[in-house]
């Protein structure tokens, strides 16, 4: 599997894909007018058309649209000799060849006469990590920007909607959370020319309501707000609704696994994918495509449908086999036009279809509308609802992939199991809706603690999980304690006490002693878990090689 290197500026590898590909086209050409010229079978005419449909794509792609049209006429013009008569073939080939002919002499045209390098969108700015708020009550301005602010969150306040415009004419916020009515009268959906700026200036909008009906949701979606909360404020998923929010700014958009047999077309399509903030993989040999995808978990596979020997549809109908796969999206990406053959090709398993060739801009645009959507659905099928972390199988499952990724690798892996200490008392003492916000809180700080390759779970009621691949037992410790340090300092309140929790943690690791299975893993993890909370709570065990 090969991750484009992402060291070069856009601009310079934008153009040295071009360059490639521009260099390359006479051998391309030549070929193709050697295939036009073999004897009259199926094998050179197959070959000959599958040639005209990879440049069909990749000629609009590089900029050359007009080369791009005289290949796809080239490819329908074989499709068509393909299926008729020897007798009829043997009289169609003269134009067959005339054509290819006329592709090389539009070819060596275009070379001599190509215009400037290709224009390269504008990368997506992402915004500061900060919260603005607009409330009127006290108390949850209060209670509210205190957890914000303990989450690493960089909080202001505003006392009205004509104060937040004026802000947002020099910055802007990650995110404006504001209440739909304040006490002085004045509605947040009445703000035109500041719920603009928020969308000119890439804001997220969330939103308090002290009712809940149709028209106020119905309003809030027209301003393409994310969330709708309605009073009393539930503070701890307000604050996962924020913190997933963030994450989706300060981190990648998603991940595209691309299949396309053209090299340079795939490594186009990386480029531009990487350029707004996706991840992406290229597989190099199909036969290794599901081992491929399990070690790069994408959130979405993009396909070309016409390769060699194996057709995207076959692949698609192969991946579709694997229960663990079969929840990711397959957009086709093929430069077929016919829609009884895309929909034909989208019954083996895909999900949608999008023809080449495609404007970058056009590209980005469907992958993001697509990534959201799958990585929403993940989310909902995966993820529990009170924390925003994986669900126990998830997680369970995160650690078996993991554990075959290291034997391949040669790397270490550490699991942490952690557990709240003397939870049952804050259940007992303040109620479940406080230890919900206890739970929750210890959540955040985990998401946002861990490293990007690091996996976080919930895997009980409070008990968590941690999978960290590439990491020793020591390394595993310090993340473990830095996260503990700063769970301590929390200050939870209710009514009028203050408390603050701790946890006590477990780590087991490949760097200290080999493990077979997972499931062997996760019992000594919950054994060094229960010899922290027998020695005094509050405290990381490392286990360590019998």
């Amino acid at each position: 599997m090969n991750s484009t290197p992402a060291k070069r500026s856009p601009s310079e590898a934008f153009a040295q894909l071009r360059q490639r590909f521009e260099h390359g086209l006479p051998e391309r050409l030549a070929r193709m007018a050697k295939l036009a010229k073999a004897d009259v079978s199926k094998e050179p005419l197959t070959q000959l058309m599958s040639e005209a449909h990879k440049l069909a794509g990749a000629c609009g792609t590089f900029g050359y649209a007009s080369l791009g049209i005289q290949a796809r006429q080239i490819e329908q013009l074989t499709l068509i000799i393909i299926n008729k008569t020897d007798v009829d073939q043997q009289q169609a080939i003269p134009s067959l060849k005339r054509a290819v002919l006329e592709f090389g002499i539009a070819v060596d045209k275009a070379l001599r006469n190509k215009y400037s390098e290709l224009g390269i969108p504008d990368p997506i700015i992402l915004q500061p990590n900060t919260i603005w708020l607009i409330l009127d009550s006290k108390t949850i301005i209060d209670e509210f920007s205190q957890q914000l602010t303990a989450f690493g969150m960089q909080v202001e306040l505003f006392s009205g909607f004509d104060d937040c415009l004026q802000r947002l004419q020099n910055t802007a916020p990650t995110i404006l959370f504001s209440a739909i009515s304040l006490a002085d009268g004045s509605l947040l959906f009445e703000q035109t020319l500041l719920l603009d700026q928020l969308v000119k200036k890439h804001a997220r909008l969330l939103v308090l309501s002290a009712k809940d009906n149709f028209d106020l949701r119905i309003k809030a979606a027209q301003q393409r707000a994310d969330a709708f909360f309605v009073a009393p404020l539930d503070i701890p998923s307000c604050i996962s609704t924020i913190t997933e929010l963030l994450e989706t700014h300060s981190g990648s958009f998603g991940r595209v696994f691309i299949v396309d047999d053209d090299t340079l077309l795939a490594e186009h399509y990386a480029l531009v994918l990487q350029n707004v903030g996706i991840e992406t993989a290229i597989v190099n040999n199909v036969r290794d495509i599901v081992n491929e995808l399990m070690r790069f978990q994408p959130d979405l596979i993009l396909m070309d449908i016409y390769m060699p020997e194996i057709s995207g549809a076959e692949l698609a109908g192969l991946i579709r086999q694997y229960p663990s796969l079969k929840r990711i999206p397959i957009v086709y990406l093929s430069s077929e036009v016919n829609k009884s053959l895309q929909l034909r090709a989208m019954a083996h398993g895909a999900d949608d279809f999008l023809t080449k060739p495609i404007d970058d801009t056009q590209l980005t645009q469907a992958i993001k509308v697509r990534l959201a959507r799958s990585i929403q659905i993940k989310n909902l099928i995966e993820k529990d609802g009170l924390t925003g972390l994986i669900k126990h199988s998830s997680i369970k499952s995160a650690v078996d992939i993991e554990l075959d990724r290291t034997r391949r690798e040669q790397q270490p892996l550490s699991v942490v199991m952690l557990d709240i200490d003397l939870f049952k008392s804050v259940n007992d003492n303040y109620g479940h809706a406080i230890g919900d916000m206890v739970i929750s809180a210890l959540a955040t700080l985990l998401r946002k603690r861990i490293r990007k390759t690091d996996r976080a779970g919930r895997y009980g009621g409070e008990e968590f999980l941690l999978v960290l691949p590439d990491c020793g037992a020591e390394e595993a410790k310090k993340i473990t304690e830095s996260i503990l340090d700063a769970f301590r300092q929390l200050k939870f309140t209710a009514e009028d006490n203050t408390f603050s929790c701790t946890f006590s943690a477990g780590v087991v690791s490949t760097s200290n002693q080999p493990f077979t299975d997972a499931a062997k893993m996760l019992v000594a993890a919950d054994d060094a878990l229960y010899h922290a909370k027998e020695t005094g709570r509050n405290r990381i065990c490392v286990a360590e090689d019998d």
